[in-house]
């Protein structure tokens, strides 16, 4: 299962690297995760080259080591939990005039709990826009709405895949929300915007990246199942270096236990909303998943019978909340854990553009990632 995750955690660089040539100074919010999650879903009914391009795009392994390793890996995940709530719909929609293998569909369920549907999107595509919206908007407590806008399906769209994801969480130290006042955000060295800014004073784990130079905090959620961790840039302009140093190997060890020193934090971090979409046929096409998009070229022979099926689009969209309770808000009490040793102190002030991801402790695996640089 390390291998698996591995390939997430790896994708989700890729992904954001190729997502940032395009959104310059613009917010980035994805789940690597769900991504993963729902492309090979689509993997297992592909073969020749389409297969071949994805395998080597997504660092997949063998036919039954991925549909066990996901099974295993959506159960240690989707786990409730108290302390979290993660919503995810996932599904592959075929035109129902290209039936899917009954293997396929058996599958599907079994490994990753997710059943395809054939729909009419021919005769009827407004009507199933409608109700993909709707599925989706039932799956993740209302938060995510209209997944699919006016145009994104038509009479001739044969395959949709949708993967959206809804995540609460509370945090283990809760800021005090009289502590939360208005100061500037600095975009850039001469732009600055008022965010709401929370702050604490709380014992966290810290760590440092030399090159180039940053700061790293990790603010648990409770019970420690998850993490957000924050990358921030000593130089206010410095996100776009980091990012382009990042790897997986770095971000690994950067974030490893080893690295992290506990420090007494006074940390500042803005509240924020961010709720992204994308349409990802460009961007997958352009890290080379092609011919899974190409009515001439694609074969999903592992999922129908019937020739001329390819995927016409993939939409993903997430959503998070952070606050002062944690993501989304959600009353606690926040518990004290003492400490008798004098801790060194620093200051953390996340006023500035910042890489942050939120990561499953047990697994490591990287469920969110995204970047804030404008309020």
């Amino acid at each position: 299962m390390d291998s698996l995750v591995k390939s997430i955690n790896q994708f989700a660089l890729d992904f954001s690297k190729k997502l940032a040539e395009s959104a310059e100074g613009k917010n980035i919010f994805f789940s690597p995760w769900g991504i993963s999650t729902s492309l090979a879903m689509v993997y297992l009914g592909t073969g020749g080259t389409t297969a071949a391009q994805m395998a080597q795009e997504l660092g997949l392994g063998k036919v039954e080591e991925i549909q066990s390793h996901f099974q295993t890996l959506i159960s240690e995940i989707s786990n409730p939990s108290k302390a979290y709530i993660l919503k995810t719909a996932n599904r592959i929609y075929g035109e129902k005039t290209y039936p899917f293998h009954a293997k396929y569909l058996e599958d599907m369920k079994t490994y990753f709990g997710a059943e395809p549907q054939s729909v009419d999107f021919v005769e009827a595509s407004g009507q199933i826009r409608k109700e993909i919206n709707s599925w989706v908007e039932s799956q993740t407590e209302g938060k995510i709405q209209n997944l699919l806008p006016d145009d994104a399906v038509d009479s001739a769209t044969r395959m949709v895949l949708v993967n959206a994801l809804y995540f609460k969480g509370i945090w283990e130290h809760q800021f005090l929300v009289q502590n939360t006042t208005e100061k500037p955000f600095r975009i850039n060295k001469s732009t600055s915007k008022p965010v709401l800014m929370m702050s604490m004073k709380e014992k966290l784990q810290v760590f440092h990246i030399e090159k180039p130079q940053a700061m790293g905090v990790q603010l648990y959620y409770e019970s420690r199942d998850l993490s957000l961790l924050i990358l921030l840039p000593e130089d206010i302009e410095g996100l776009d270096q980091l990012e382009k140093a990042i790897t997986y190997e770095k971000l690994s060890e950067w974030t490893s236990a080893d690295m992290m020193e506990l420090y007494e934090v006074q940390l500042q971090l803005p509240k924020f909303r961010l709720e992204e979409t994308y349409d990802l046929k460009s961007t997958l096409s352009g890290m080379g998943m092609s011919d899974a998009f190409n009515q001439s070229r694609a074969d999903f022979s592992g999922m129908s019978m019937e020739r001329n099926l390819f995927l016409s689009n993939v939409f993903h969209k997430s959503f998070v909340e952070i606050n002062e309770q944690g993501t989304e808000a959600a009353a606690g009490t926040g518990s004290e854990v003492s400490l008798r040793t004098r801790l060194p102190s620093l200051e953390f002030n996340a006023n500035h553009p910042f890489l942050f991801f939120i990561r499953h402790n047990k697994t490591d695996n990287i469920l969110f990632y995204g970047r804030f640089c404008s309020p």
